[in-house]
């Protein structure tokens, strides 16, 4: 008997333009052309039949990964294994009629695809999203990374470190790469270049077909020419793509941001909260003279500390800091933030001073995204879940995100009220 197994590994997402290419050997059958390069075979043979029971074994060196993947129209058993070339990798499809198609990926010039190295480690060859957010019926998009090669980075190469792919399986059953297409101005669709949309590295599944790709947050002209702070939607830029799977292409957009639809209302406070919170946990202001710094001793561990001159005219002393917290945080959210935070400043000179570093990052966390939202007159709880990883950079499933909190203020405004900094280590 054939084992079935079903695998799903949510993706980050990182995109760029490479070739395809699909030829059916059936004599009844025409040639496709895509942008990737890939060869396809359809026979009436049944799936290998050894394949499902042997690529189960975690010993040894990675030979091949099984799954079920859901195509447009049906789902279909997958085998992922190298291909003939090294630049290659092969993908067989097995559909309910047990009719089998090959699949060869080529991997873009200048790069080489990721492989496991031991059996047990099969399932990171391929990012599979899944919509688990309703039940309405979206096919998996697949996802493979390809890493630059040792000859490009020998040459110094300005390529990309990696590159990824988006695949799908269209009602035909074919491997389709999904492109990406832009809205004009009158809601028309063109082609985008996909370099426009190149190392994204979250992928936040916002809706069953949709996607944010990028949060864009101006933290440096929040204010209005009357000295008002500015709402969110002026402050923060949400980049969408949603998925088509009926061409199949991701359409790229921005999210309309309101209180109306408290998603991404709470998306856009959630970004200007993390790009806000980062100078106190994970990173500093900027800094540019690295060579004079001053250096105090720490009257609780006995130790040195070093503290470099902040090159940010916005800030000339510490109290300018917690007003900055306050444009995103509730006062007592911000004091909180300010006074736990391992990142630590304070006034030389007449000058604010940082000291160099960060509060450490938990790499086993991975992309946090909001499961459902709870909307009252005066307060939105967002629930959330994050990728997990083990200690090697597997998938370990999900673990609890914690809430985030927007809270209305006395004069109608918003700020954050509970919060998580959500990849550091604190």
């Amino acid at each position: 008997m054939k084992k079935r197994i079903f695998a799903v590994a949510c993706a980050a997402l990182l995109l760029t333009a490479c070739g395809a290419k699909s030829e059916n050997a059936s004599e009844s059958a025409s040639d496709s052309t895509f942008e990737t390069e890939s060869s396809k075979i359809i026979t009436d043979d049944v799936f290998e039949a050894a394949s499902f029971e042997s690529a189960q074994s975690s010993d040894g060196a990675f030979s091949e990964y099984n799954l079920e993947l859901k195509g447009a129209k049906e789902n279909y058993m997958a085998i992922i294994r190298r291909g003939e070339f090294d630049d290659e990798i092969s993908v067989t499809l097995e559909n309910n009629q047990y009719q089998s198609s090959s699949f060869v990926i080529t991997a873009p010039s200048g790069y080489e695809p990721f492989f496991p190295y031991t059996q047990a480690q099969a399932s990171t060859i391929v990012n599979v999203i899944s919509n688990d957010i309703t039940d309405d019926y979206i096919p998996d998009i697949i996802q493979f990374t390809f890493y630059v090669t040792q000859e490009e980075i020998d040459k110094g190469s300005d390529l990309s470190y990696s590159v990824s792919r988006m695949y799908t399986i269209d009602e035909n059953g074919e491997l389709r790469e999904i492109t990406i297409k832009a809205d004009d101005s009158e809601g028309a669709d063109t082609e985008k270049d996909i370099s426009d949309i190149l190392d994204q590295v979250h992928l936040y599944h916002t809706e069953p077909d949709k996607f944010i790709y990028e949060m864009v947050v101006d933290d440096t002209n929040v204010y209005d020419e009357n000295g008002e702070l500015k709402p969110i939607g002026d402050r923060v830029t949400l980049k969408t793509l949603t998925f088509d799977y009926s061409v199949p292409c991701f359409v790229a957009g921005e999210a309309e941001i309101s209180e109306d639809d408290p998603l991404y209302f709470g998306y856009a406070y959630w970004a200007a909260a993390n790009t806000e919170a980062q100078y106190f946990i994970m990173t500093t202001f900027n800094i540019t003279d690295w060579e004079n710094y001053v250096e105090k001793t720490n009257d609780a561990t006995g130790s040195s500390e070093y503290y470099f001159k902040i090159a940010d005219s916005r800030f000339k002393s510490v109290d300018d800091l917690l007003p900055y917290l306050e444009n995103v945080f509730t006062a007592s959210t911000a004091e909180r933030i300010f006074n736990d935070a391992p990142q630590k400043y304070c006034d030389i000179d007449g000058s604010l001073y940082g000291i160099a570093g960060d509060g450490g990052m938990d790499f086993t966390l991975g992309t946090l995204t909001f499961t459902d939202v709870e909307v009252s007159s005066d307060r939105m709880i967002f629930r959330s879940r994050q990728e997990k990883y083990t200690e090697d950079g597997d998938p370990a499933g999900y673990t609890d995100g914690g809430n985030f909190v927007i809270t209305k203020q006395p004069d109608g405004s918003w700020r954050v009220s509970q919060y998580r900094y959500p990849y550091s280590n604190n």
